[in-house]
C-alpha cells in the first residue's frame, strides 16, 4: 500500500509552468527507484526529473514514502542495514550509486531539511559536527 501511494504521489503530473525551458537537463534524475526494508516494500519504480531552476515539493500523507525517497537522493539509506535501493539516481548526469561516487561530497551537495529530526546513527556531537567537517571546518571537538 505504501509503495502504491508513493508512486501515485510522485508520478502525479505537474501543473504547467509559464516560460520554462523544458529542454534543460534536470539537475537530478531518478529512474525506477524502489526501496525495501528487509521484506517490506516502501517505494516501487519511482521516476522523476528535478530541475535546478524550479521548486519541487513532495507532499502527501504520513507514511507514503516522501522521506524514504528523499533519503535516496543523498544515500542516507546506506546507513540502514536492512535498506535495499534499486533503480538509478543521477546528479548532473552521474550515477550517485556508482562505486566512484564520494558519499561525503554527495551529501555536501545534496542537503536535506526534514520536518522531524533525522540524524545519522551516530552521537549527537557527530551529527552536529558532520556539516562543518565535510566542508573542511574544524577537525576536533576543540575546533568546533
Amino acid at each position: 500500500m505504501l509503495a502504491g501511494q508513493a508512486e501515485t504521489l510522485l508520478h502525479s503530473p505537474a501543473p504547467p509552468v509559464a516560460d520554462t525551458d523544458t529542454t534543460a537537463e534536470p539537475k537530478m534524475r531518478a529512474h525506477e527507484v524502489s526501496v525495501s526494508y528487509s521484506d517490506k516494500q516502501a517505494l516501487k519504480d519511482v521516476s522523476i526529473d528535478i530541475h535546478a531552476d524550479r521548486v519541487t515539493a513532495f507532499i502527501g500523507p504520513s507514511g507514503c514514502g516522501k522521506s524514504t525517497f528523499l533519503r535516496c537522493l543523498n544515500r542516507m539509506n546506506d546507513t540502514i542495514p536492512t535498506a535495499k535501493v534499486t533503480g538509478r539516481i543521477e546528479l548532473d548526469g552521474e550515477d550517485i550509486n556508482s562505486a566512484g561516487m564520494d558519499v561525503v561530497q554527495l551529501r555536501a551537495r545534496v542537503g536535506m531539511v526534514f520536518q522531524k529530526p533525522n540524524p545519522f546513527p551516530k552521537s549527537i556531537f557527530e551529527n552536529v559536527a558532520y556539516g562543518p567537517r565535510i566542508h573542511g571546518l574544524g577537525g576536533s571537538k576543540a575546533g568546533l
